[in-house]
């Protein structure tokens, strides 16, 4: 009872903080889908480096000119610019904060949802492999703030009753933010049970999971890292449990493998294209697209 007197006065207190109130966004790519596009279909998801955090803020503040924002944000991150230059339509499923579990879950759901994979392609930036998701019940905390039009996504990815919490050692929101207990208990436990070594060893797991599943759809795609995984590499290095898991890994489909980055490139290409957030500029995503372009062109012609 404590707990959910706790929850009750954090969201009264915060809607008489905010001044607006928004619905929250609706997270579900089949919007953008057609039965039979008249061109192809590019599927990009990762975290903040595909969703945009900061790249609509350039054009606009949400919270005035939420439509200019968000057409910056798809137009001028990497899915949009890679969308231009394959002249196709692109879905930007990425999520701020996401996590590579968020990844693989949707990014199955959207291919196993579509009915014919001939005219997609798939462009996954894996994020860091210690942040995880774990799912819930619906709670009412998880729609007080609304995320999308302050420009983030939140910690909390709806699916119909199910809420798939975006965690990581750090925490899960920004600390004016209302949260529920029971996640930060999750979180809690769960890096207490799990090392660094043992979620990079998962995250290669899933890499060639989701590496056969797309090959068995026949699915054309590239994977990419978008930061903290080629740290992780050269802290695990000597973990035994990597090679033979690496000795399943198709790394032709894999730009940059181990050691480049969205990161990497940003900074070979143009060392200040920074954001005040410290995510990367237009520039960058521009940048980005054009090796992805090139790399779908050397795979699949």
């Amino acid at each position: 009872m404590e707990i959910q007197s706790c929850i009750q006065e954090t969201i009264e207190r915060t809607q008489k903080e905010r001044s607006f109130h928004l619905p929250l966004m609706v997270n579900d790519y089949r919007k953008f889908w057609h039965d039979k596009p008249n061109s192809p279909v590019i599927y990009a998801n990762g975290d903040s480096f595909t969703w945009g955090t900061g790249i609509g803020n350039l054009t606009a503040k949400p919270q005035l000119h939420w439509k200019h924002f968000e057409q910056a944000r798809l137009m001028d991150t990497w899915p949009g610019r890679l969308g231009k230059l394959l002249d196709c339509q692109f879905i930007n499923d990425g999520w701020a904060g996401g996590s590579n579990h968020r990844m693989v879950r949707r990014t199955k759901q959207f291919i196993n949802d579509i009915e014919d994979c001939a005219d997609v392609y798939v462009a996954l930036g894996w994020s860091t492999a210690v942040r995880v998701e774990y799912a819930r019940p619906k709670n009412e905390i998880d729609h007080v703030v609304p995320y999308r039009f302050q420009g983030r996504t939140g910690p909390y990815d709806h699916d119909g009753d199910t809420t798939y919490v975006q965690i990581q050692e750090a925490g899960l929101n920004s600390p004016r933010d209302p949260f529920y207990q029971g996640d930060r208990d999750y979180s809690k436990k769960f890096y207490l049970e799990n090392s660094d070594s043992d979620l990079f060893v998962q995250y290669l797991e899933q890499v060639v999971d989701l590496q056969k599943f797309l090959e068995t759809k026949k699915v054309k795609y590239v994977f990419f890292n978008a930061f903290g995984n080629k740290e992780l590499y050269k802290e695990h290095f000597n973990d035994r449990r990597i090679y033979p898991i690496l000795d399943k890994m198709n790394f032709d489909t894999f730009m940059g493998w181990p050691e480049e980055d969205f990161c990497v490139w940003s900074y070979m290409q143009d060392p200040e294209d920074k954001l005040p957030d410290g995510h990367l500029g237009v520039a960058s995503h521009n940048h980005l697209s054009v090796l992805l372009h090139n790399k779908l062109k050397e795979l699949y012609g």
